[in-house]
């Protein structure tokens, strides 16, 4: 089975920047309850499940199978999305005499 190289060259490209951004998205300091539920502010649950399914992505492309990596890929990114969802939503930002600010609940 031959694979077109540029497919090859934007899956890889691709899954590159999605594990650089999932990687700087995971350092960024999230409010934990002692819950674990996702609905409680923590989006450790989304990181996990976009962690989950990059690495996937990437046993489909060694496996020789592009369209499978890229449905795993569009996985990825709805994962992470969710989990800046969660993040951008448990974060309360007000403006107070022209300083603006931001706390977690």
């Amino acid at each position: 089975m031959t694979r077109n190289p540029q497919i090859v060259i934007a899956v890889t490209v691709a899954l590159t920047s999605l594990l650089v951004f999932v990687m700087s998205v995971a350092a960024f300091p999230v409010s934990v309850s002692g819950q674990g539920s996702s609905s409680s502010g923590d989006a450790t649950s989304f990181l996990e499940s976009a962690k989950l399914h990059l690495m996937e992505a990437t046993k489909d492309l060694k496996m020789g199978n592009p369209q499978a990596a890229l449905t795993q890929i569009n996985m990825t990114h709805q994962a992470i999305t969710s989990a800046e969802r969660q993040v951008n939503s448990s974060i309360i930002c007000n403006n107070i005499n022209n300083e603006g600010y931001c706390v977690y609940p």
